[in-house]
């Protein structure tokens, strides 16, 4: 490729880290900036066609359109639980069970939001956990960093098995209606745990980490540490589950039931005091050495308590919604039922898109929402101010959305331009192939990484950059199933960054305008688990698997 070539296929890598990361600029005027040098620069130097361009931009819009439909239901769910009572209901119950946020982290931020993955995906984790965090007062920054960056290990799974089945699986076209190809698949699900089990072993440390030393009054590392040991075991309480019960059910249910196999047993722990720290630490430093006793929440709503159970019963039921029409043949085909499909847009072969508006995550937050205003008794001016809020905070995301999608899809449908080039993500990681495929373990998890932060899916990632793995694996003689693993693994660190997953969270927590602040911070773990993937999996390929 020429250097205006590179520039082009980098653009949209680039842009996003200098006018988002290191200009600052809020992410509705940075997108529209980056779609638009995108777009000028794939027509002028890959030579796509106009036609082609605008029929991946009216593709992107419909995408954003469903990304938005989730964000809505998401911000939609917050602002019910917050109107009527149930969040401050649920930061009383937390501290019964620990008043410590270093623990708290644990439950919400890292097994909860590993649970959630395991059963719904496509950024609906970080949307549920952040709200839950700052209700039990964390700061809004604190607690989207921490939603984002927990979310890893767990999308090995994906929404039920997603980014193997859909991603790898329409990836290397395997007929997974076969056994062979599932037995395959489950291999790469199988290998990518085993990997995490070392990888993933300290994000729920490194999750600590971050909050006492960037988001609390001493900005100190000392808290972390003390809490190290349940860190570590918090870590194998999910990973060891998982890989258990993907033995035992297959890779569908590994994540769903890894995630809440640890939360009962983490939660256990922490009420018998297991591990747990001897002193309570605060945002605002140790509970013994403040002036003021810890403020204890209060939980009312109107003139009545609001019982626990009511309080966590909406996200019970969220979960089940989620679970049963993902698993239930019939209830499975009715929510998508309705479909609405744009095949090949403006006559462009590929360029296609569809949407099944009731099987969205969206729709499960809105059933909900409307499931809460009866259970919590919430009266109807509670319910208008819900669709007022929810309604009137969405509009700086649509915005945001409808530039960031279109921007991507230009970038993975750039190939037959006039240059003779492929897409601009194949172009990359070929040459990333050709220039360091003698120690492809190191450079598979950036292209994995690379894929989730452009595309803003796990999912979409694998799809991409399966073949090209394979491929690669074979010309330098590495295992397939471990060459697979580390891309999949490197494409769930990608998930931190991504800019979809990003502006959804930030949206929800209130955060518009701050994306590249919550990219600066979730940049630090995912270049972690990045490379310690690299390393493990060269480790591997060196000593244990040909």
């Amino acid at each position: 490729m020429t250097i205006f070539e590179w520039i082009t296929a980098l653009m949209p890598i680039v842009s996003v880290l200098i006018l988002l990361v290191i200009m600052r600029l809020p992410a509705s005027i940075a997108m529209p900036l980056s779609l638009v040098l995108t777009a000028i620069l794939a027509f002028f130097v890959w030579q796509l066609d106009a036609t082609q361009i605008t029929a991946a931009v009216l593709q992107g819009l419909v995408i954003a359109i469903t990304a938005a439909w989730i964000v809505y239901g998401a911000i939609g769910m917050m602002n019910t639980m917050k109107e009527g009572g149930g969040m401050n209901a649920i930061r009383s119950g937390f501290v019964t069970i620990t008043p410590d946020p270093r623990i708290q982290v644990l439950i919400v931020g890292w097994l909860f939001v590993s649970f959630i993955e395991g059963a719904s995906g496509f950024g609906t984790p970080a949307t549920v956990a952040a709200p839950l965090l700052i209700a039990l007062g964390f700061p809004p920054i604190a607690a989207v960093v921490i939603a984002l960056s927990a979310d890893v290990s767990a999308v090995t799974f994906g929404a039920v098995g997603t980014p193997a089945l859909i991603g790898i699986g329409n990836g290397l076209s395997l007929d997974v209606s076969q056994p062979e190809a599932i037995e395959f698949l489950t291999s790469v699900v199988l290998q990518t745990v085993l990997i995490d089990m070392v990888v993933g072993l300290f994000i729920p440390f490194i999750l600590i980490l971050m909050l006492t030393r960037f988001f609390s009054k001493q900005k100190s590392v000392k808290p972390a540490f003390e809490v190290l040991p349940i860190a570590l075991v918090a870590a194998l309480v999910y990973s060891i589950p998982a890989y258990l019960w993907t033995l035992a059910l297959g890779f569908e249910f590994g994540g769903m039931l890894g995630g809440l196999t640890g939360l009962v047993i983490l939660v256990a722990m922490a009420k018998k005091g297991i591990l747990m720290p001897k002193r309570v630490w605060t945002f605002d430093g140790y509970v013994d050495e403040l002036d003021e006793p810890l403020e204890q929440p209060t939980v009312k709503t109107g003139k009545r308590e609001l019982p626990q159970w009511k309080a966590w019963a909406p996200y019970l039921i969220l979960t089940i919604f989620l679970i049963l029409t993902r698993t239930v043949p019939f209830l499975n085909e009715l929510t998508r039922s309705v479909r609405i499909n744009l095949p090949d847009i403006l006559g462009v072969v590929g360029i296609s898109t569809s949407w099944e508006p009731f099987y969205s995550p969206g729709f499960m937050f809105i059933l909900t929402m409307i499931a809460t205003f009866f259970l919590h008794n919430m009266s109807w001016s509670q319910v208008t101010s819900v669709f007022k809020s929810t309604t009137l905070g969405i509009g700086g995301t649509l915005i945001t959305l409808a530039a960031s999608v279109p921007m991507v899809r230009i970038f993975i449908h750039s190939e037959n331009g006039g240059a003779g080039l492929g897409s601009m993500p194949v172009e990359l990681a070929t040459a990333a192939a050709d220039t360091f495929g003698g120690v492809w373990p190191l450079v598979a998890p950036w292209i994995g990484a690379l894929g989730s932060f452009v595309s803003g899916s796990a999912t979409f990632s694998n799809m991409m950059f399966s073949s090209l793995t394979t491929s690669v694996a074979e010309s330098v003689g590495m295992s397939e199933t471990l060459a697979l693993s580390m891309q999949m693994a490197g494409a769930n660190a990608g998930n931190m960054i991504c800019v979809l997953n990003v502006v959804a969270v930030a949206s929800v927590a209130g955060l518009l305008g701050k994306e590249g602040t919550i990219i600066r911070y979730t940049l630090m773990p995912m270049i972690y688990y990045v490379v310690a993937t690299g390393i493990v999996g060269v480790v591997l390929a060196t000593f244990f698997i040909n």
